[in-house]
């Protein structure tokens, strides 16, 4: 009534209480067993997991139940090569008003997707390097969809975006 024909939309404080969960792990470990050729071998993995406790029919925008990154990574005095892998669950971005197609309970969701990057360090001098950093390099798209307990699985698919891979090339310096 206040706003006239205009619909409205805001976040209020939830009056329940409602608890996070979670569980993370980490893990960096040196390959020094490697032969004499294979120095300098590093590999990583990263696991977040958490859940939402109580009503989770609230506005958690942004919230990732699983991520995940792991990876390989070799550094010798001339240069670096790294292989990073990066996981993220699907995620919930943000409610849908209500409306005459969408029941209540409709959100936006950003689906699972999993990056491939691959960074390389050459080093020219004592203080200068060239590097080539590729990101997303198996060209994963995002997904977005948009649905609620209703909505069939056809109609879920909102928009993809597709945006290839993504090049960083430069010489970078300390000085």
């Amino acid at each position: 009534e206040e706003f006239g024909p205009y619909e409205v939309s805001t976040q209020r404080n939830r009056t329940d209480v409602v608890r996070m969960e979670g569980l993370d792990f980490s893990y960096r470990q040196a390959l020094t067993f490697l032969p004499a050729w294979a120095r300098g071998v590093q590999v990583f993995a990263n696991v977040t997991s958490q859940r939402v406790l109580g009503d989770d029919t609230g506005d958690f925008a942004g919230f990732v139940p699983l991520a995940a990154s792991w990876g390989v990574s070799v550094n010798r005095p001339s240069g670096s090569l790294r292989l990073n892998w990066n996981y993220r669950g699907r995620q919930r971005a943000g409610r849908i008003a209500a409306g005459s197609s969408l029941p209540p309970d409709a959100f936006f969701w950003e689906m699972p997707r999993l990056y491939v990057d691959v960074l390389a360090e050459r080093r020219l001098t004592r203080e200068t390097a060239l590097f080539v950093n590729l990101r997303n390099a198996t060209v994963v798209p995002d997904d977005q969809e948009a649905y609620g307990a209703v909505t069939p699985g056809y109609a879920r698919l909102r928009q993809r975006f597709d945006l290839g891979a993504l090049w960083t090339i430069g010489i970078k310096g300390t000085f």
